[in-house]
């Protein structure tokens, strides 16, 4: 059976600090891993404002995990996503290759965009750092 691309998009409590996040997140790393998944990347969106509130949540950390796999092992992810009293809603999709490739041409355009938005903000450090000219007096006679 050939593996498919899958995304699998989960949000984690907000009250989390940067430590627990990361090891929620390689313990489901992992757990693609062991049950013969690839993984391809991690997202970290970073806290986001949800749309309405998830157990008396009104943010959460948001992860997606990009990986090829077997189907077996979503359903194996997706209990592991159950018994995780962090997790507040989790969505796995099946990701056509045309997807993908939009994408990584969408964050290649987004990586231009911030490059030229760092290059343009330092040009403008070192044009305030220059000292001006000095002025010639004038004298005026009356």
């Amino acid at each position: 059976m050939a593996e498919k691309r899958y995304e699998s998009t989960f949000l984690l409590s907000s009250n989390l600090q940067d430590e627990p996040v990361a090891a929620i997140v390689k313990k489901f790393e992992d757990t693609v891993a062991k049950n013969g998944g690839k993984l391809m990347e991690t997202e970290r969106w970073g806290i986001r404002r949800l749309a309405y509130q998830i157990k008396k949540h009104t943010s959460a950390h948001y992860i997606s995990l990009h990986y090829t796999a077997p189907a077996t092992t979503n359903a194996k992810l997706e209990r592991a996503y159950q018994l995780d009293e962090d997790i507040l809603r989790w969505l796995t999709l099946e990701m056509p290759n045309e997807n993908f490739k939009a994408r990584d041409a969408m964050k290649a355009r987004a990586e231009t965009v911030e490059a030229r938005k760092i290059s343009m903000a330092q040009a403008k450090i070192d044009a305030d750092a220059t000292p001006a000219p000095a002025l010639k007096p004038v004298l005026v006679e009356d």
